[in-house]
């Protein structure tokens, strides 16, 4: 039996918010084509930023390497989680995936920053690199929620 891939967590800044990495859980999101997640502070703001996606095991690497747990989902500063059943730090640029009935484009892998080191409380931004997922532009929009599919495309 093959293995599906999922949406494991869902989450959302709050326009308003100040603070580049604070998210909160959501049940459900509203991707919008060129314009990234409906309601979300970074919502509009560009053309290759649109979505932050992880894969569920960065969350496993973090305890494992630095011996804490984080509360997911959004203690990365990203809006969706995948199941570990598509490793997303191995996508090609530009290829294309369904997140329920969304389609995003991979526009580029994610760089960590120093504000993601210190909201974690890790001193080396360096530690992250190659494990804070991908950022994706929203070619097709569509409400996602927990438990829906992706596959690739």
């Amino acid at each position: 039996m093959a293995t599906k891939a999922t949406i494991t967590g869902l989450a959302l800044g709050p326009a308003g918010e100040h603070s580049p990495l604070h998210r909160l859980a959501q049940e459900s999101l509203t991707l919008v084509a060129g314009k990234g997640v409906q309601g979300d502070k970074k919502f509009g703001t560009s053309q290759h930023r649109q979505v932050n996606l992880i894969n569920a095991r960065t969350y496993a690497w973090f305890a494992a390497s630095f011996g804490r747990a984080l509360a997911a989902p959004g203690a990365f500063g990203e809006q969706v989680i995948v199941s570990d059943a598509i490793d997303l730090n191995w996508l090609p640029i530009g290829a294309r995936f369904r997140l329920g009935e969304a389609t995003l484009e991979v526009a580029s892998n994610r760089t960590p920053c120093q504000s993601l080191a210190d909201k974690v409380g890790v001193d080396r931004v360096s530690h992250f690199v190659g494990h804070v997922g991908l950022l994706c532009r929203v070619i097709e929009g569509a409400q996602v929620r927990l438990g829906d599919a992706v596959q690739m495309l």
